[in-house]
């Protein structure tokens, strides 16, 4: 059954973004001061739906209407987007050897720009 959430960015703090840095964190509203100038801050159009968040490889997000294939999902990713709205997106076309606990791996060939932030734009995680 394929099953769907979107989140909205509010706001997108001051060193969230870098060009040579091809990784995203995102955070939900309770991210304190520090995380938010880090991160990307989202918030689920259904905080309730939200709890029930599924992701594996194969599934998609999209991004600034960029829909990107899941690669690999770390073991701490999902309890940490349902408790917190916070993962790290790594946009890579290989997998490190070690994945980190706490990221979502996106397929993106190193040659292709990471989509755009914008506030009020949405973020659409599916399960397929």
């Amino acid at each position: 059954m394929k099953m769907k959430w979107i989140s909205t960015i509010k706001e997108i703090g001051t060193s969230a973004i870098s060009e040579k840095d091809r990784t995203v964190i995102l955070f939900g509203q309770t991210a304190n001061d520090e995380l938010r100038k880090v991160s990307v801050i989202q918030e689920f159009d259904d905080e309730e739906a939200a709890q029930g968040i599924v992701l594996k490889k194969g599934d998609t997000i999209t991004i600034d209407g960029q829909t990107l294939i899941i690669s690999a999902v770390g073991s701490m990713a999902i309890s940490n987007l349902r408790a917190l709205g916070h993962v790290s997106l790594f946009f890579a076309d290989k997998l490190p050897k070690k994945p980190m606990s706490n990221a979502v791996y996106l397929e993106l060939d190193g040659k292709d720009p990471v989509p755009t932030f914008r506030i009020d734009d949405e973020i659409v995680y599916e399960h397929l």
